[in-house]
């Protein structure tokens, strides 16, 4: 069996027997043995780049070449000037910058692996009748002949050509180009197959209605398989985590190297050998760049996916964990996101009486009247029963009922009153599927002794449909007195936050759609769901409160009952709430939409999908970071639109999760939260780091200031400086990017995407008060050394002279002790980091005992202590350097404090 030619073309009957297949599906075990020999149905992967390629990319990153290149000088240095370990140097540099890449090697590829692991949490699924039963499949499973299923929101899985058809509209932008979505039929209209209505291609989306069909063609032999495969290039947009890091590498390597040359000018205008100038130049652009700044950012991007990830929230792109942090307004659906979207039947209001529902007892009763309902006794209220059964694309397996959460609650509820079995001689002839423009859905079902259709959806709209009402066991004229009073109880509903539908019927002999939609109905009743707040909500929506997010709910639901769930989460409070609905926004032109939202919490009633657009583009417009929750089909032109899209995992459409930047594996607004929770502490780690690392660069350049222009002895070599930014800081630097949020992190305005990640009071912070104070402290413990050695000023010394290797390896320690307590003050940016618990994070301990191991080893391991030139150092020095230390995370928790409480001295 090939592949079908002009399936169009042919007819259902010609494509089943060339398939061999029929309406009621393949068996699965010939669908078993089609996959032998067709595949998987899936389009094969352009070659991926070879892992050593990916490696020795790592290499063209400016601080790698800027690290080759010292290198390279290091070594003809050494070759111009023997004895002077240039070559060490070289070596040194070579390792760091191989170590470096490395690093970054393996947190790309394992941040690569978790987000190819995450989303296969969500493979593409589809309903196909599989052995006579209609199942849901992993659409890699399909093969040529499998019937497939399609409803509102689905994505194509493959090529196939209808067998049925309903409504269906299908957008084929992505292959035709054709914008708006195009009509479906069972009928060829087209010599040309990408042309005839009665034709499916994979990757298109389904926008309204439903269908049937016969799949013909999968993975590589589809449409969009062939074009795949004339596409070898992607093009990559940069983040701007990438755009703020390549920045500040710019700025510290151009202060990197203006110091490196002034110092190798200064050198050898002042007598020193030109190859001695080179290797102190070197040194002070080793000095001036932290190697381990992008490790550590990526480290922190990787563990940040992760962390969402383990909280629900899968991020399909790392640039919207950066985005999500800068939020400033949070545009929500309600049903499912704020609510538990777990709807039962509550309340029922027929022929003008308002009835509790006793789901124990599966009665509905009147406790004021003393008056009980039942399907038997009552035959309006049968045909009640009847439509909601039969109104209805829930399914029933075993005992369970699946489908869309109003119809599950609305078929128990018929359940609760009938049998299935009085169900089973009926058959639908006709259905218009619920539309979130309509707001209605209708259905036309046929028995041996009734036909008739059924219409359910939004009171106001069922209503002006309905000209009859049901009066024990006939129908009356429908009053303008009974409109008003349905009308009215629908309002006192809703206003207890229960979704409310308006059901009716009506009696037919034709399944022509136009006149079911203009059909004169008979009003049943209405129907009264409640959908309860899901409890950790209030607490989200106070978090963004204190955070300085706004929220607006825009719903398709009525507003007094949009109104009830957001007053009682929180996001609005009990004063008269303004609630817009969408005939009034309709009203509004731009500037007084504007002005409208421009302060507090909002509610958005009845709203429809274009709605929920041009609010997320009028809030953009005013300057607003957007944020948009969405599950539909029409849901994905806001996505796109949002800074952040934000689909549904659970509810959500395909065409929603394909427009989407993050998704929501259990459709909580709480997870919302968690993720911009991490997308802050993302920007504040990789500040943390920066500020830790920046710190040190001050005790490594002033020993070269001080050696070229004083004559000082040099109180910290070159291969110290590397021991420091390769050994001893690199780890609890890196500790600083996994740090978790800060307690204060959602009490801080949104950050401004504008904001730099170098910013002038970090460099007042690192450059200007602890750098020089740790140089300080050093200073004064090497002098203290030589002094009491019998060295000063005037005096020569070797740099082989016991009493100098012991003088710098005190220097060295020094640096060592009060980074200590640099690390520990900069775990935090505003609390207290004596709040912070050591033990949580075990790379921070990790990271000091292997730099008091390296301090050990240089003081006595002969070997290490020669290739570095330490030695022992007076141990009575050591309650000078934590003093010290400690001076500098008490000035840090001063600055801290009143940063805290007058709002001034905050480093970020």
């Amino acid at each position: 069996m090939g592949v079908v030619v002009d399936a169009h073309k042919k007819s259902i009957e010609e494509l089943y027997d060339y398939l061999e297949t029929r309406e009621t599906g393949l068996a699965t075990s010939r669908a078993e043995k089609l996959i032998h020999s067709y595949g998987y149905n899936e389009i094969t992967e352009k070659k991926k780049t070879p892992l050593l390629i990916k490696f020795l990319l790592q290499f063209k990153n400016f601080f790698s070449i800027l690290l080759l290149v010292g290198a390279l000088l290091s070594f003809i240095g050494d070759f111009f000037v023997s004895g002077d370990e240039g070559h060490l140097i070289g070596y040194a540099l070579i390792g760091v910058t191989v170590l470096n890449a490395l690093f970054t090697f393996i947190q790309d590829y394992r941040a690569e692996q978790a987000m190819n692991s995450f989303k296969n949490l969500l493979p593409p699924k589809i309903d196909v009748m599989r052995d006579g039963k209609e199942i849901e499949i992993e659409a890699k499973y399909l093969v040529p002949g499998d019937i497939i299923l399609l409803n509102e929101g689905d994505k194509i899985p493959a090529d196939a050509r209808l067998i049925e058809a309903h409504h269906l509209k299908v957008d084929h932008s992505m292959l035709t180009g054709e914008s708006e979505p195009q009509l479906r039929s069972v009928d060829c209209t087209s010599e040309k197959e990408l042309e005839s209505r009665n034709m499916l291609f994979s990757g298109t989306l389904v926008r309204s209605g439903t269908g049937k069909a016969i799949v013909v063609r999968t993975g590589d032999e589809t449409e969009i398989g062939k074009i795949a495969h004339l596409t070898d290039t992607v093009t990559v947009k940069e983040s701007k985590i990438k755009k703020e890091l390549n920045e500040f590498v710019k700025v510290i390597s151009s202060i990197a190297i203006f110091l490196g040359i002034s110092f190798f000018i200064i050198g050898v205008f002042i007598g020193h050998n030109f190859w001695h100038s080179i290797v102190f130049g070197i040194g002070i652009i080793v000095a001036n760049v932290p190697e381990g700044l992008l490790p550590t950012v990526t480290l922190t991007l990787s563990l940040a996916a992760q962390r969402m990830a383990k909280k629900n929230a899968l991020v399909k792109d790392m640039e919207s964990i950066e985005t999500i942090g800068s939020v400033t307004v949070i545009c929500t659906d309600k049903t499912g996101t704020l609510t538990e979207n777990k709807l039962s039947a509550k309340k029922l209001y027929f022929e003008g009486v308002s009835y509790d529902f006793d789901k124990f007892h599966k009665t509905f009763y009147n406790a004021e009247e003393n008056l009980y309902l039942h399907a038997a006794q009552h035959k309006g209220f049968g045909f009640l029963i009847d439509a909601m059964y039969l109104c209805n694309n829930s399914v029933i397996e075993e005992t369970t009922v699946l489908g869309d959460p109003t119809d599950v609650a609305l078929k128990e509820l018929a359940l609760s009153q009938k049998t299935v079995d009085s169900y089973q001689n009926v058959k639908r002839m006709c259905e218009i599927p619920f539309d979130s423009e309509t707001k209605y859905m209708i259905t036309s079902d046929k028995t041996e002794y009734h036909h008739n259709a059924y219409i359910k959806g939004s009171p106001e709209v069922v209503l002006k449909k309905c000209f009859y009402s049901v009066k024990g066991n006939s129908k009356v004229k429908l009053t303008e007195a009974q409109i008003k009073e349905i009308l009215k109880e629908n309002l006192e509903l809703s206003k207890k936050g229960m979704r409310v539908l308006a059901i009716a019927y009506s009696p037919t002999n034709k399944d022509d759609e136009e006149i079911l939609t203009n059909g004169k109905y008979i009003f049943l009743g209405l129907v009264a769901l409640q959908d309860p707040p899901r409890k950790e909500v209030a607490d989200a929506v106070q978090q963004c409160t204190s955070a300085g997010i706004r929220i607006f709910v825009i719903s398709g639901d009525q507003g007094t009952t949009v109104a009830a769930i957001a007053k009682q989460v929180g996001i609005i409070d009990g004063k008269k709430p303004v609630i817009i609905t969408s005939e009034m926004l309709s009203k509004m032109d731009d500037r007084e939409l504007k002005k409208v939202i421009k302060h507090g919490n909002m509610v958005f009633s009845q709203a429809l999908p274009a709605d929920k657009l041009r609010v997320v583009k009028a809030l953009q417009e005013m300057g607003e970071i957007v944020a948009v929750t969405g599950d539909g089909v029409n849901d994905a032109p806001a996505l796109k639109a949002a800074d952040v899209g934000v689909a549904m995992g659970k509810s959500g459409t395909d065409v929603a999760k394909d427009a989407a930047n993050i998704v929501l594996l259990d459709d909580n607004f709480a997870t919302i939260v968690e993720a911009i929770k991490s997308g802050r502490t993302v920007f504040d780690n990789i500040k943390k780091f920066i500020l830790y690392i920046l710190t040190s660069n001050i005790p490594e350049i002033l020993p070269f200031l001080f050696f070229v222009l004083f004559d000082w002895p040099l109180a910290l070599p070159v291969l110290i400086i590397l021991s420091i930014d390769l050994i001893t800081d690199m780890l609890p630097g890196i500790s600083l990017g996994i740090e978790d949020p800060e307690s204060d992190v959602m009490k801080q305005k949104p950050r401004n995407p504008k904001a730099k990640l170098l910013t002038p009071k970090m460099l007042l912070r690192s450059y200007g008060v602890v750098g020089p104070l740790q140089s300080l402290i050093g200073y004064v413990l090497f002098f203290t050394v030589l002094k009491e050695g019998g060295w000063w000023f005037g005096t020569s010394l070797s740099v082989t002279d016991p009493l100098y290797l012991m003088a710098v390896t005190t220097f060295f320690a020094s640096i060592l002790v009060t980074q200590v307590f640099n690390n520990i003050s900069c775990r935090t940016l505003r609390v207290s980091a004596l709040k912070k618990s050591f033990w949580k994070n075990n790379l921070f301990l990790i990271g000091e005992l292997v730099g008091f191991g390296t301090l050990i080893l240089m003081m006595y391991v002969p070997v290490v202590g020669h290739f570095f030139g330490t030695s022992k150092f007076p141990f009575e020095l050591i309650p000078w350097m934590v003093l010290g230390g400690m001076l500098i995370l008490i000035i840090e928790e001063i600055r801290k404090y009143f940063g805290r409480k007058y709002k001034v001295g905050e480093v970020c």
